[in-house]
């Protein structure tokens, strides 16, 4: 018979009242929860979750099961229900110590009067707190109750209240409407809030003395648990049964399952970003007056973040426009905000765009996160990419911040990205210094006009492995302006003339140069050479070359055993400027560069 069969279930009558005879009453009964636990896979590219990586919503929702089997009781054979205004109802008692957060939520409301048919079952999707951030939310303990009654005058609707209304707002809270968060600093906006469903209270005169009310109450295990890096989530169902009970054996009916009441975590990984799916959010292509607009909900209704912001204490208030250009206060009024975000209740993606934005006005910030291919192209001193580094915002932000920005596609430089850059210039730096060191001397003895000392100059500057010290290869291929003349050969182009330092003297003062830029490397395929180096110069009126050109310079042994004039076309130097308009410390302007055309 049904009555062992269903001898498993843990249930509370609604509204069994024997009239006698053919009376029959019906009920309602919930079974034992039924657990079931998984774990949370990290998303591609992380290798761990932890409680600062997601939100979640605790929500509770109603599966009908079976077909029609409510309805399919109306056309059954039998007596009609003769109890009047039986009721039932199941109600989730929600609390969060973390954030002092409570309500009560009702999942499922059951009507029946008299007459078989005359009944009205009310479930909704409901969600049980705000949102939470993972860390708080498995703070959450959650306690269910049966309430049953079989009287008019205590009815459990009438007990119930506005519950149900309240509840209501909390399951339309998402992006676009206003998102209800909350963190411990968020408590005394929620506090006795109708917006996120506060309980509310029951008259005492409401329920008679009389009454025959029966409840009973039991907790859930929790819906999120962490351990270690793992996130265990926790879906909980409810089995939900209708029984006709009758006066005698015969009126009597199997159970049947009318459904499942399912409690269940919703996750999200952002609240302040466009990202509907669970993968990490891309927070590219925003500003700080985006963010600052975006709507949260609060007791009092929609307000935008900003405004959030501007409401806490005094003393933890971050002053939003600080003096951008001091960097002690930029990063102590990072950390006010940091701090504050976390206590709002926002996960560190939603932290750290917001921060990224924010800082975005801070010149040491646009020099921490200045593009890896810019600084490896440009020529930055060491010690001004060590000053860069070192304004990191340590004291506003750690690894965990940047990896977060960097998981959502935001341009910062990692410790890593930053150790490369500054070893690739310590190699660099490595290679050009004999070029540059080599041109700042040579610039000095060519604007030296004292040929005696000029000469003295140039000798331990220049020497050939076959002809030793003093000694260089000339090479011209500029053009036809007398050279050779001035010194006594036939020629000078192709392999070129090795010449004395005198001679060299004698064809720097006769050549007449005016002005000489910086010296760089040459560039060979992307990559500066570390035993060439290129300068151009402009010759005065009356000069036997009236343009000027370029002066190429060979170190070997760390001496200068080759000197070659240049027209500037050489090696495509024009474009190399562009490509490269500052390379071994060296930045040589466009004007110079048309003074020679």
């Amino acid at each position: 018979m049904w009555r062992s069969k269903f001898r498993f279930l843990h249930y509370l009558v609604a509204g069994v009242v024997v009239l006698g005879g053919c009376t029959t009453s019906r009920q309602l009964a919930l079974d034992y929860p039924v657990p079931k636990a998984s774990s949370l896979a990290p998303s591609e590219g992380i290798s761990s979750e932890d409680g600062d990586d997601y939100y979640v919503q605790l929500m509770s929702e109603f599966e009908l099961k079976g077909d029609n089997a409510l309805k399919a009781g109306c056309t059954d054979i039998g007596p009609s229900y003769e109890t009047n205004e039986t009721s039932a109802a199941v109600i989730f008692k929600v609390k969060n110590e973390a954030v002092n957060f409570q309500q009560d939520v009702t999942a499922l409301v059951y009507k029946a009067g008299t007459g078989k048919c005359n009944f009205n079952l009310e479930t909704r999707k409901a969600a049980l707190t705000p949102w939470l951030r993972l860390d708080l939310s498995k703070e959450t303990a959650i306690d269910y109750s049966f309430v049953t009654s079989n009287q008019s005058d205590t009815n459990v609707t009438k007990l119930l209240g506005d519950v149900n209304t309240t509840t209501n707002l909390l399951a339309i809270t998402g992006v676009g409407l206003g998102v209800a968060v909350m963190g411990k600093m968020a408590n005394e906006w929620v506090q006795s809030a109708p917006v996120f469903g506060a309980q509310v209270p029951v008259p005492a005169q409401t329920v008679p003395s009389a009454a025959k009310v029966s409840s009973e109450t039991h907790n859930l295990q929790s819906l999120v648990r962490l351990s270690g890096k793992e996130v265990i989530l926790n879906e909980t169902r409810l089995p939900v049964y209708e029984v006709a009970d009758g006066a005698t054996k015969i009126l009597s009916s199997e159970p049947k399952l009318l459904g499942e009441l399912k409690v269940y975590p919703e996750l999200r990984r952002t609240l302040l970003l466009k990202n509907p799916s669970l993968n990490v959010p891309n927070a590219q292509d925003l500003s700080l007056d985006e963010l600052w607009r975006s709507p949260i909900r609060t007791a009092k209704g929609s307000i935008d973040l900003k405004t959030l912001i501007d409401k806490v204490d005094s003393a933890d208030k971050p002053n939003l426009q600080p003096d951008w250009k001091n960097y002690a206060e930029v990063e102590s009024q990072c950390r006010k905000l940091k701090r504050v975000l976390r206590e709002l209740g926002f996960n560190k993606y939603d932290r750290n765009a917001v921060l990224f934005y924010f800082l975005g006005s801070s010149t040491e910030w646009q020099n921490y996160t200045i593009p890896a291919a810019k600084l490896s192209a440009g020529d930055y001193k060491m010690s001004t990419l060590q000053q860069y580094r070192e304004r990191n915002f340590s004291g506003c932000l750690a690894k965990q911040d940047y990896d977060a920005m960097a998981q959502m596609g935001l341009p910062v430089n990692t410790d890593k990205t930053w150790e490369t850059l500054l070893t690739g210039r310590r190699k660099q730096e490595s290679v050009v210094g004999p070029v540059q060191s080599i041109g700042r001397q040579l610039t000095a003895v060519i604007n030296n006009k004292n040929p005696t000392e000029m000469a003295r100059q140039i000798y331990p500057l220049i020497a050939t492995a076959k002809e030793g010290n003093g000694q260089v290869l000339l090479q011209n291929n500029l053009g036809d302006f007398g050279l050779e003349n001035l010194l006594g050969v036939t020629a000078i182009s192709g392999e070129g003339v090795v010449l004395s330092y005198q001679q060299v003297e004698q064809v720097f003062n006769w050549l007449a140069i005016k002005e000489l830029s910086c010296s760089r490397p040459a560039i060979e395929q992307g990559k500066p050479l570390g035993h060439i180096g290129l300068m151009l110069f402009t010759t005065q009126d009356g000069s036997p070359w009236p343009k000027g050109g370029a002066l190429e310079y060979e170190i070997i042994n760390g001496k200068i055993a080759r000197l070659s004039f240049q027209n500037p076309a050489f090696r495509d130097f024009e474009q190399s400027l562009i490509d490269f308009p500052e390379v071994g410390g060296c930045r040589i302007s466009s004007d110079f560069v048309r003074k020679l055309k």
